[in-house]
């Protein structure tokens, strides 16, 4: 079912997408904007671009030119997961510098200074213990909740389009 650029496809494609990732991270940075939280979420096109090449790569190296379903499946998801780990790793180096230090820093200032300010509706509209908990949560920002919540949720946002991307170059095989 596998051909030997499964392994190739995937962790080329996947590298390429994480070190992406991190130019995106660098780029903000250079335009004043701390790369933390949701700011990064437009990276996530990176992942999905080398995710769609990655199958079309894959299918076209098989004899056939055939794949199926489970195998364009395979190669996006691990496309996907490599991306992250290599985006995971490459920001826990950079966070753990002394400039990714004062980059958590002011962000976890800043976003103290937000909730503490919105706090009445937050309590409102949820209770003391949950806006607490998200006061606890934004403090313990460290460059290793940075990595493993990059591994946790950048192969999650790729299942959907994964599975779009290989019904699309699935081909059944011929007899």
């Amino acid at each position: 079912m596998f051909n030997k650029y499964f392994l190739r496809t995937t962790v080329l494609y996947g590298s390429v997408a994480g070190i992406l990732c991190f130019v995106y991270c660098l780029a903000l940075n250079a335009l004043g904007i701390i790369p933390l939280s949701g700011k990064l979420f437009p990276s996530n096109i990176f992942i999905l671009v080398a995710v769609f090449q990655a199958v079309k790569t894959y299918r076209k190296h098989n004899p056939d030119m055939t794949m199926h379903f489970w195998e364009g499946l395979s190669v996006s998801m691990l496309t996907a997961i490599i991306a992250s780990v290599v985006i995971a790793v490459i920001l826990y180096i950079f966070y753990s510098s002394d400039y990714g230090h004062n980059l958590i820093a002011q962000f976890v200032e800043q976003a103290l200074k937000e909730y503490i300010g919105a706090k009445a509706q937050i309590v409102k509209e949820t209770n003391l213990d949950y806006f607490n908990s998200l006061i606890a949560g934004i403090k313990a920002i460290d460059p290793s909740s940075i990595a493993w919540t990059e591994i946790k949720q950048r192969p999650l946002i790729a299942i959907l389009p994964s599975i779009m991307i290989s019904l699309y170059y699935r081909r059944q095989y011929i007899n």
